[in-house]
């Protein structure tokens, strides 16, 4: 049976995970709580109009005010470059971590169109709550198929709760791009693959503005 592509799920199932119908609020503090604030604002704004899905500008402002926050992208973007953090200037590592971040956003935005209601199940939060790290351990049911396995890991750098990767069946995201990612440093350096993010991320803001479907990039 052929594996979800971490590229295509990640970002849809988390716009999954905060859209379920029924999800119960839990008591205990800690990530959950992040989640189900989450679902319960998403939630809210979708039941007013749910044809807004389709208006990339609705789906934008829905990322940047309720999930975008609570995601570091910081932490995603240093794990995602790997060595290459250590040696990159304060000015690279701005730039790369602005680019990614649009990239992870485009990412959601390009896969809202696979959007469909599902059952999702959360199990309790594990790991070493104490010490700042969690895992929250997700199925998403999907009708005439196996259920999806979805791992969100956050940690708590301050006083909250942040998302900094999602896996899906066991692939990461952030490990998936951080393997490309190396490959064409290797070959072209970091700068190059800054400008190369950022000039996909601008055709992909131009395509979203003009209504058009711009080809699918490779990560």
């Amino acid at each position: 049976m052929e594996r979800p592509n971490p590229q295509n799920f990640s970002i849809t199932l988390l716009l999954w995970l905060l859209t379920v119908c029924g999800a119960p609020v839990l008591a205990d503090p800690g990530p959950h709580v992040l989640l189900h604030e989450m679902t319960d604002s998403v939630l809210a704004e979708i039941r007013k109009d749910p044809a807004r899905l389709e208006d990339v500008d609705f789906v934008r402002a829905l990322a940047d005010r309720f999930i975008m926050p609570h995601v570091d992208f910081r932490a995603a973007a240093q794990w995602a470059l790997g060595k290459y953090w250590r040696t990159a200037s304060a000015q690279q590592r701005e730039r790369f971590v602005a680019q990614f971040r649009q990239l992870l956003l485009n990412t959601y935005l390009r896969s809202i169109s696979n959007y469909r209601e599902q059952e999702i199940r959360i199990n309790p939060a594990h790991g070493q709550l104490e010490r700042g790290r969690a895992q929250v351990d997700t199925e998403i049911e999907r009708p005439g198929g196996p259920p999806v396995h979805v791992n969100f890991r956050l940690h708590r750098p301050g006083s909250d709760w942040l998302i900094y990767d999602i896996s899906v069946e066991g692939v990461s995201l952030v490990a998936t791009h951080r393997s490309s990612f190396a490959k064409e440093i290797d070959n072209s350096g970091l700068d190059s693959l800054i400008d190369r993010l950022a000039s996909l991320n601008a055709d992909k803001a131009a395509g979203n503005a003009t209504g058009e479907s711009p080809a699918r990039p490779q990560p």
